[in-house]
Formats: structure tokens, sequence, C-alpha cells
């Protein structure tokens, strides 16, 4: 078997890892409905995938940022009891973790999503052995930025210097930020961003399996 072509990888959560849609938009709905917003159109939903929440409905919605955060925790209301379970791994993910695990590539996560909601989803899952790191936000922070969790990602692991580290995300927010910090991004297909999104934010591969992520990840086998 030949040298990992990387040493860590990091993985974006939702959209990447997981298919958490349709927690996701429930809590959406549950949270508009509170607030007595009409029903968002299936695009929209979808934009609540990636980004930070607050944000989110910002976009949505037009609101200021005190409406914005009375809206993400009306969500939370129903994620923390309901959503959190409304999730599913996609397909090839468990096989490709357990595989880069195997031939010694260090594992983090490196998501917007609040560390307590990976961490519940990675032992529903059973998946949280596959992970080295976890870094997300707390409650409490309403635009985080995606370079630092990714900085705060590589802090965690305990990488020697010159260490390959490759960013794996959906989104042009996970390859933004990775480029910001300095790494390499490969973009998922089967997320919740698209190619043309993929390409005008520079990604340094895109993905349309976790097959194929492996074969980048960890180069001729044999």
């Amino acid at each position: 078997m030949s040298k990992p072509l990387f040493d860590a990888v990091l993985f974006d959560f939702d959209g990447t890892v997981v298919d958490s849609s349709e927690g996701i938009y429930n809590s959406v709905l549950y949270a508009l409905e509170a607030f007595g917003y009409p029903r968002p159109d299936e695009q929209a939903l979808r934009y609540f995938i990636g980004p930070p929440l607050q944000h989110s409905f910002m976009h949505l919605l037009d609101v200021d940022e005190t409406r914005a955060q009375a809206l993400v925790e009306k969500y939370r209301e129903r994620y923390r009891s309901q959503g959190v379970r409304e999730v599913r791994l996609y397909d090839g993910v468990r096989p490709l973790l357990v595989q880069l695990k195997g031939s010694g590539i260090q594992l983090g996560v490196a998501s917007s999503k609040p560390v307590p909601f990976i961490r519940e989803i990675l032992s529903l899952l059973e998946i949280g052995s596959c992970f080295d790191y976890v870094s997300g936000i707390d409650f409490t922070q309403n635009d985080p930025d995606k370079e630092a969790l990714i900085r705060k990602a590589i802090e965690g692991l305990k990488l020697p210097a010159g260490s390959r580290v490759l960013m794996v995300g959906d989104r042009h927010f996970d390859i933004d930020g990775a480029h910001r910090a300095g790494l390499p991004c490969a973009a998922v297909l089967y997320g919740f961003g698209s190619r043309e999104e993929f390409e005008r934010a520079g990604a340094d591969f895109i993905v349309d399996s976790p097959s194929v992520l492996s074969a980048i990840l960890l180069g001729p086998q044999g």
C-alpha cells in the first residue's frame, strides 16, 4: 500500500458527512411559523445548509441581527428535541472514514454547527471514534468564521509542522475558509453545493462520491 497523500483531513459536517436536511428544514419551518413568516420554497430552504444560521435567516428574511438570533433560538428549540435525530450518513462515508483511519490519517470536523449537536449525531451514527477532533461553535456564537474553525481544528489535531491537510466541504464557505487558512479544498457534489459554485470559488478538487475522494486522499492503492 502506498503512502497517503495527506496526513489529515478536515470535514465539514452538514452536507459532507451527513445529510441533515430533514431536521434542518423542519426546524427552520418551525421557527418561521412561530414568528408568522410564510413557508419558503425548496431553494430557499437549501440555503440553510452550510452558512451560519443567523446569516441564513438575515439573508432569507432581510431582518436585523436581533430578529435573526431570535429565529435561531426558536430553530434550536425544535432541533435540540427532534431535528438532531432526523439525519442520515451519506452512502460511502462510513467505509471512507474507516479506510482513512486505517491508513493513519488523522480526521477532524470543522463545522459552523454547535459542537454538542455534532457529537450527538456522531454518537447516534456510531462514527464518533473515527474523528480525532471536532471544531464547531458554542451556542453563543452568531457568525462563526470558517477559517477560524479550520485553524482551530488544525490546532486541536496537534499536527507536526509541514503536515499535509485537506479540507472537504460542500459549499463555497468551506473552499473560501480553507484557502484563507492555506489549505486545499475538495468539494463534494453529493451535498448541497453545485459544480458552478465550486468552480467559481476555486475548489482544488471536485468529487461526486466518497470513493473518488478516497482516491485523492490515498493515491493509487495496490
